[in-house]
C-alpha cells in the first residue's frame, strides 16, 4: 500500500523528487564511476520523496516512483561490482512489478517504461553473466510489450523494437546452438529492417543497425568453413557480403558527418568481409579492400585510424595464409546496450 503524505502537499513532493532526478541523471550522464555514486544519492532521496506519493490513487506517481527505481538501477549497474548488480536487479523487479500494475494503453509513456525496463534488465543480468538465460526472457518480455496494442502510440516504438532484437540476438548467439544462431539471426535481420530508413539520418538508428549487422554476421562465421567446401555459392554468402558492405558504407557516411563512434564495429566488418571474399568470391577481394579505403569515400581521420591500419594489418595476414578459412575469430564479444 502506498504511504501516506499525510499533510504534505503530493504534487510538491514530486516537484522536488523531479528535480533531484534531473540532478541525477546530469550527473549520471558525465559517464564515470564517480559521477554513477553521486547520481546514486540524487535518486536515492527522490525515491524517498515519491515512496510518500499515493501512488494507488494518482497513476502517474505510481509511474514516476518506477522511473525513480530504474534510474536508480541504472546507476548501480555503471557501480558494476556484484553487490551493486544484485540491487539494481533488485530496482529493475520492483519497478516492472508497479509499471505492470498500471494501465498501460492509457498513457505511451506507462508501455514505453515497462518495455525499457524490461530491457535494461536483460542487459543488467548480461553484465552479470553473458549466459544467463534471464536475459532473453527479458528482451523477450520488452518485445511484448512493444509488440501489444498499448504501445501504439509509443513515438519510437520501432526503435526500442529494434534495439530489443539486437540486444535478443546478441544474448541467443552466447548459446552457441544452430537453433540459437538461426534466431539471432532472424532477429538481427529484423532489427536490421526496422532501423533501415531511419539509420542514415539518426545516429542511434545507425547505431543499433550496424550491432545488428555485427550481430548477423557471428551467427553466420560458424558455418562458412563447411561451405567454402561445396561447389556452388550458398546464399548466406550473399547475405553476410551484404550485411558487410552496407553496413561500411553506413560507416563512412557517419564519418562524413563526423561521428567516429563506429570505427570499432568496422574494422571488424572490413576484417571479416575482407576474410569471405577472398573464401568465396576471390575476384572480388581487391575491389572491396579499395573501396573501403577509397580517400575520396572517406574522411583520411577514419582511413589513418588505428582501428582501420589495425584491421588492413590483420586482413593482409589473414589472407597471406593458405590455410585460411572465415573462421569468424576477429568478431568480439561485446554486450549490446542501445
Amino acid at each position: 500500500m502506498a504511504a501516506d503524505p499525510g499533510d504534505e502537499d503530493p504534487t510538491e513532493l514530486d516537484a522536488r523528487a523531479s528535480v533531484l532526478m534531473k540532478t541525477g541523471i546530469q550527473q549520471l550522464n558525465d559517464g564515470s564511476t564517480e559521477s554513477a555514486a553521486a547520481a546514486l544519492e540524487y535518486f536515492n532521496h527522490a525515491l524517498s520523496l515519491r515512496r510518500r506519493l499515493p501512488i494507488d490513487a494518482v497513476p502517474v506517481f505510481r509511474y514516476g516512483l518506477a522511473a525513480c527505481l530504474l534510474n536508480r538501477a541504472d546507476a548501480l549497474v555503471r557501480l558494476g561490482d556484484a553487490d551493486s548488480l544484485s540491487t539494481a536487479l533488485d530496482a529493475y523487479d520492483e519497478a516492472i512489478s508497479l509499471l505492470k500494475a498500471l494501465r498501460l494503453g492509457d498513457d505511451p509513456r506507462f508501455a514505453r517504461r515497462l518495455a525499457m525496463a524490461y530491457q535494461n534488465r536483460g542487459v543488467a543480468l548480461q553484465f552479470r553473466d553473458a549466459a544467463d538465460p534471464g536475459a532473453i526472457v527479458s528482451f523477450t518480455d520488452a518485445l511484448a510489450v512493444l509488440d501489444s496494442p498499448d504501445a501504439a502510440d509509443v513515438g519510437d516504438r520501432e526503435y526500442l523494437r529494434a534495439a530489443s532484437l539486437v540486444n535478443l540476438a546478441n544474448a541467443l548467439v552466447v548459446i552457441q546452438t544452430p537453433d540459437a544462431y538461426t534466431s539471432a539471426r532472424q532477429a538481427a535481420a529484423e532489427a536490421m529492417r526496422l532501423v533501415g530508413e531511419a539509420e542514415s539520418g539518426d545516429v542511434d538508428a545507425a547505431e543499433v543497425g550496424l550491432k545488428a549487422r555485427h550481430i548477423f554476421c557471428r551467427t553466420v562465421a560458424p558455418y562458412l568453413p563447411a561451405a567454402q567446401r561445396t561447389e556452388s555459392l550458398p546464399e548466406v554468402v550473399h547475405e553476410v557480403t551484404d550485411a558487410v558492405d552496407d553496413g561500411l558504407r553506413l560507416v563512412r557516411l557517419w564519418e562524413q558527418k563526423d561521428v567516429s563512434r563506429f570505427r570499432p564495429v568496422a574494422a571488424d566488418l572490413l576484417q571479416f568481409g575482407a576474410i569471405v571474399y577472398a573464401a568465396f568470391q576471390p575476384q572480388f577481394v581487391d575491389e572491396f579492400v579499395r573501396e573501403n579505403l577509397d580517400p575520396a569515400a572517406a574522411p583520411s581521420a577514419y582511413l589513418d585510424s588505428v582501428e582501420m591500419r589495425a584491421a588492413i594489418g590483420r586482413i593482409y595476414q589473414a589472407l597471406g595464409k593458405d590455410d585460411e578459412v572465415a573462421d569468424g575469430s576477429n568478431l568480439s564479444r561485446d554486450r549490446t546496450a542501445p
